[in-house]
């Protein structure tokens, strides 16, 4: 019941301060609304970043892989999620230099090759790519709130995106910001609480040090060649090309001052980091045979370990921590999608209709999204999906931003031969269970695009600078 007031209470705090974060030239300024007039400093910024990337996986997936392959796993789950935003960095200072003035990637693609096609063809992956976000965070965050509080699966889910569904479409991105930056302040400001009490209460470090191998006693070397192989490359590929189909990347981009671009994404890695390097710590903790932690679900290996440790009141903090996170990104992700609406789609000239068509998408894809989510789909195929859909797009994107000379035919072909080939292989390698199967595929579907680009570039006779 305690969890219950407590994540009240947190919705009602974050509706309150995305109201009185209202500016009075919000409702026609299209600059205000979408992307906070481009003044956003370093330090917001980076938190805002920082917090948007606080998928479930970062959450739930970094103790269990330290629960579950231990000290590999933990690795190539970190650092590619932070080695992603150093790389997105450049992305976004060399695209606020050639298109200042821009609202999202798809814009900037159709400006650049003026085809409505490709256009068409980037916008299936970002589209794809936010509901995705929506639904895979509101089926966690449910389940989660399920399994503490007792509430429903079904309202849980309503809960947290309602929630943040309402507090975007009241106050639009700049009250996105404030709220981002409350949310970093609460998810590391618990983990940094609760995660050195849990060790203490454990024994020390020796805690830790005990389950270094995971479970199973394999993942003690990040050199392991099988892990590598199995886990580390379809990870790494997948990490680091998620934030070049995610608008939620490129809105920050666009939004910060532009000789702040490269501080802002810089900082947001470090910062996002000390979220997973935290949290992994409590499956190092349940892996340790000596202190028999009974995991009944390694994806909630976490609150496993805090309710052996630590005293009940403890799990309500957890709770809110992950809620904290589990928002941020879902009414991010609403956030993006309204760019779209007014960037992509509308042809209105007017600030507020393009303003109301903005928040008109908000709701229909909350609607879709939450939808989609209380049918409780596997987060194994969601995960499977969004990954395949941003692999498709990777080097379609770094080529179309860093060279001159790529054309619209490379562009379009990478994507779609991308989304038609590596989508498909992609979702039934893993669901089947084939781990060289799932390598491959994760490879292939990044693979497609580098090459067609590559033999695009080549054919032309102008040198090409990438």
């Amino acid at each position: 019941m305690s969890s219950l007031f407590i994540l009240i209470g947190f919705a009602a705090v974050m509706i309150t301060v995305s109201w009185a974060s209202r500016r009075q030239r919000l409702e026609s300024n299209v600059s205000e609304f979408l992307l906070s007039s481009r003044d956003v400093g370093v330090v917001r910024g980076a938190f805002s970043i920082a917090i948007s990337w606080v998928w479930a996986p970062a959450i739930f997936i970094a103790g269990l892989q330290a629960y579950t392959l231990g000290l590999a796993g933990a690795f190539w789950f970190i650092i590619p999620n932070i080695l992603c935003f150093f790389l997105f960095a450049q992305v976004a200072k060399r695209l606020r230099k050639d298109f200042p003035e821009g609202f999202t990637l798809p814009e900037f693609i159709k400006h650049r090759f003026k085809s409505t096609r490709l256009h068409r063809a980037f916008l299936v992956i970002f589209f794809g790519y936010q509901l995705s976000a929506i639904t895979i965070n509101s089926v966690a965050g449910g389940t989660l709130i399920h399994l503490l509080t007792g509430m429903n699966f079904s309202l849980a889910v309503l809960a947290i995106s309602g929630t943040a569904l309402l507090y975007s479409i009241v106050g639009g991105f700049r009250a996105s910001l404030l709220t981002d930056v409350i949310q970093m302040v609460i998810v590391l400001g618990l983990a940094g609480f609760m995660v050195p009490w849990v060790i203490s209460e454990a024994g020390g470090l020796s805690s830790i040090s005990g389950g270094l191998a995971g479970i199973d006693g394999v993942g003690r070397s990040i050199l392991n060649p099988h892990l590598a192989w199995t886990f580390g490359i379809p990870m790494t590929l997948g990490l680091l090309a998620g934030p070049l189909g995610d608008q939620q990347f490129f809105q920050r981009a666009f939004a910060v001052k532009q000789d702040a671009v490269s501080a802002t994404f810089n900082l947001g890695g470090m910062l996002f980091g000390l979220i997973p390097i935290l949290l992994c710590l409590f499956g190092f903790i349940a892996a340790n045979p000596n202190l028999s932690i009974e995991v009944i679900d390694p994806q909630m290996v976490a609150p496993a370990v805090i309710t052996h440790f630590l005293p009940a009141w403890a799990l309500g903090l957890f709770t809110l921590m992950a809620f904290a996170g589990l928002c941020s990104t879902i009414d991010s992700a609403y956030c993006a999608l309204s760019s779209f609406a007014i960037a992509d789609i509308s042809h209105d000239s007017s600030p507020r209709k393009q303003i109301a068509q903005a928040r008109w998408m908000m709701l229909f894809m909350g609607i879709l999204g939450t939808g989609i989510a209380l049918l409780q789909p596997q987060l194994l195929w969601i995960f499977l999906i969004y990954g395949a859909l941003v692999s498709a797009g990777f080097f379609p994107t770094l080529f179309s931003v860093f060279s001159r000379n790529y054309s619209e035919k490379a562009a379009f072909w990478s994507v779609v031969l991308g989304l038609v080939i590596g989508l498909p292989l992609s979702v039934y390698s893993n669901v089947s269970g084939h781990e060289n199967l799932v390598v491959w595929a994760a490879i292939l579907s990044v693979a497609i695009g580098l090459v067609i680009s590559l033999l695009s570039l080549t054919s032309r006779s102008a040198p090409s600078r990438i």
